[in-house]
């Protein structure tokens, strides 16, 4: 009943109010234990899960825990089901799906949009794949849009047309390309050139003041800047210019500017993303279990390892040959790993990499008076980059039934930080919402001027979620030479996957399928000693 008078006070959904409450309960009850573990009472409340199938020897069943119900820790434990091993997949909150979560309870017209992960990219085969296993369509989006409409940039008070943005990018391409041709591609802290380590070094900020003509004075400068700011949430004084690099010099087109090159945000999974992450958890049944944090993890004497779970008010431990850490490493910090043989440059990544903090304030129109022609040049598509205030836009309602239209407002960096609201998750009845969405429809109307509210409007900030505590993950200037790579290696059995251990990848959804499905290969080559073909699945190889 709590949570239903909740849900009537704040206006969030019912799944966000209990999962507030679940992540107050539960550092309660850390906080609780921590203190009777220091008056010598830690056994009391303790019980060891005996679970089936110990690896004692190579041909019995391995025990395998795998930590994190996002789209990292679930590929990986369908993965390993399909080869033939099962693992049992734990997550803290009350909720499957990281940080793919969907609101599809406060907009009228039914229509949707994403607390988290939103837009998925032609090159993200492994999302691609997963939804067609599951049956889960995917909206092309630019085919809900009018034929060529286009972003619309506004800067110093006027727009900046999209024309003189291509025209402006060909003079620096050769630029951008000798610097991608003097770094090459990857940078890793075990292999990098003089160039590449140079760049590491420097900011994006010192990137466009040094590259771009006229640095942040000019049009493309400051577009470029307010864009890699919402890009990987961080400033761009705070990030290595690399971040910039390996998206901006892959054009698909030398004539055109593609602010993240190849990185096109094409299709949204019809009906919501966290349709596919509940998919795969209603695969695996009932080898997925909600509401176990993670408190401790040690090696045993026995080369096993010993997982220590808060219950609420209890804890039970657990004993696994294999263990998969599936969640974001500001997480993993405030986990107990001293006993788990981790090296010194894991820890490094683990505390160092960097968190980005983005906004998304989603405000819902009586119509799409974006989509078209209007006082900014040639045709939009409701895709704006601005420094307005909100940094950037997207139309969310593409491809959703309804006559109404939802505009996405991004923001990252310390325009993010300076939000009021003070909730991962909130709808205008918050106090702090409501003053950001009201600032964001302000800043909104210098752009495209004239839309009509109906007064629907929500702001997530996922870097105050209890269970991510970022967006995602990003490098600061000289991480890529540092540990750049060394994110995702093992430390002896225990495996790590998620966005944050990404290479190709790294702040995408693809990025936790990827390194979800690569760390379940890699473990059933470790396992079984052979190495099956990943090639095609989850489309094939299934068990």
């Amino acid at each position: 009943m709590r949570d239903v008078r909740a849900v009537k006070t704040t206006g969030l959904p019912l799944d966000v109010v209990r999962e507030e409450r679940q992540a107050r309960q539960a550092q309660a009850a850390s906080a609780r234990l921590s203190r009777r573990q220091f008056l010598g009472g830690a056994g009391a409340g303790a019980a060891v899960l005996a679970l089936p199938g110990r690896a004692s020897a190579a041909h019995h069943q391995p025990v395998v825990a795998v930590i994190g119900g996002g789209i990292a820790g679930l590929t990986c434990a369908l993965a390993l089901r399909d080869h033939g091993i099962s693992s049992t997949v734990y997550e803290a909150s009350g909720r499957i799906g990281g940080r793919m979560f969907t609101n599809s309870r406060t907009w009228a017209a039914g229509q949707t949009s994403e607390w988290g992960g939103e837009l998925v990219d032609t090159g993200h085969r492994t999302v691609r794949r997963l939804s067609r296993r599951y049956g889960l369509p995917l909206d092309d989006l630019p085919t809900f849009e009018p034929a060529g409409a286009a972003e619309t940039f506004f800067f110093d008070g006027q727009y900046y047309s999209k024309a003189d943005a291509d025209r402006d990018f060909l003079e620096m391409a050769d630029i951008v390309q000798a610097d991608l041709d003097a770094a090459g591609y990857p940078t890793r802290y075990d292999d990098y050139t003089p160039a590449g380590a140079e760049l590491d070094n420097m900011t994006i900020y010192e990137w466009i003041e040094t590259r771009v003509p006229g640095g942040h004075s000019s049009p493309l400068g400051k577009m470029l800047d307010f864009a890699y700011v919402g890009e990987f949430g961080a400033d761009t004084t705070q990030q290595s210019a690399l971040n910039l690099l390996y998206l901006l010099a892959f054009q698909p087109d030398a004539d055109k500017l593609a602010l993240f090159g190849e990185s096109d945000e094409r299709f949204r999974i019809r009906g919501g993303n966290q349709r596919l992450p509940e998919a795969i958890a209603a695969d695996l049944g009932d080898s997925v279990r909600t509401g176990y944090r993670l408190s401790r993890l040690t090696q045993t004497s026995g080369a096993r390892y010993r997982l220590t779970f808060d219950r609420g008010n209890r804890t039970c431990e657990v004993l696994a040959d294999y263990v998969v850490l599936a969640i974001p490493f500001p997480v993993l910090e405030q986990i107990d790993t001293q006993g788990a043989g981790f090296d010194a440059l894991k820890y490094t990544a683990i505390q160092g990499l960097g968190r980005g903090h983005n906004g998304k304030i989603n405000v819902q129109f009586q119509s799409r008076g974006w989509l078209g022609t209007g006082p900014w040049p040639g045709i939009s598509s409701g895709a704006s980059f601005t420094d307005a205030g909100y940094l950037s836009s997207w139309d969310t309602s593409r491809g959703q039934a309804g006559q109404q239209g939802l505009l996405n407002l991004y923001s990252g960096g310390s325009v993010t930080d300076a939000l009021r609201s003070t909730r991962a998750f909130s709808t205008g009845s918050d106090p702090g919402a409501a003053l950001d969405i009201q600032q964001g429809l302000q800043q909104l109307a210098t752009v495209y001027p004239g839309l009509s509210w109906n007064g629907r409007g929500t702001v997530s900030l996922f870097h105050r979620a209890p269970h991510a505590q970022l967006s995602y993950s990003y490098f600061k200037p000289g991480q890529y030479t540092t540990f750049g790579g060394y994110e995702g290696a093992p430390q002896g059995n225990v495996y790590f996957c998620g966005e944050h251990t990404s290479q190709d990848f790294q702040g995408y959804m693809e990025g936790g399928a990827l390194t979800g499905k690569d760390t379940a290969f890699d473990m059933i080559s470790e396992i079984r000693g052979n190495s099956p073909d990943r090639t095609n699945w989850p489309l094939r190889n299934r068990r």
